[in-house]
């Protein structure tokens, strides 16, 4: 598992550009990494990078990724603008 990384994008907001709360997000991470540490084990789970794709964009980024069980982001049509993608790479939290 040391390898895996797991995206969660909810299928509404596959190209909508609609993008879940950062609360929501959270929640299904959390769900996620409850799900690994009955899989697996709380160690394994806690290890496990788990991204939130989903219309990542520079306005949501900094509070998605302030979420405590959001590893990273899966970004789309946003990383081909390279101002937006920079900011999103360069997000704060």
């Amino acid at each position: 598992m040391s390898r895996v990384a797991i995206a969660y994008e909810p299928v509404w907001a596959i190209g909508t550009g609609k993008v879940a709360t950062p609360e929501t997000a959270q929640n299904v991470h959390e769900k996620c990494r409850a799900i690994l540490a009955d899989m697996y084990d709380q160690e394994t789970a806690d290890a496990t990078r788990i991204l939130y794709g989903g219309s990542v964009s520079p306005e949501s980024v900094d509070e998605l990724m302030s979420q405590p069980d959001i590893d990273g982001a899966l970004v789309g049509g946003a990383s081909l603008d390279s101002e937006k993608f920079g900011r999103i790479i360069n997000f704060q939290v």
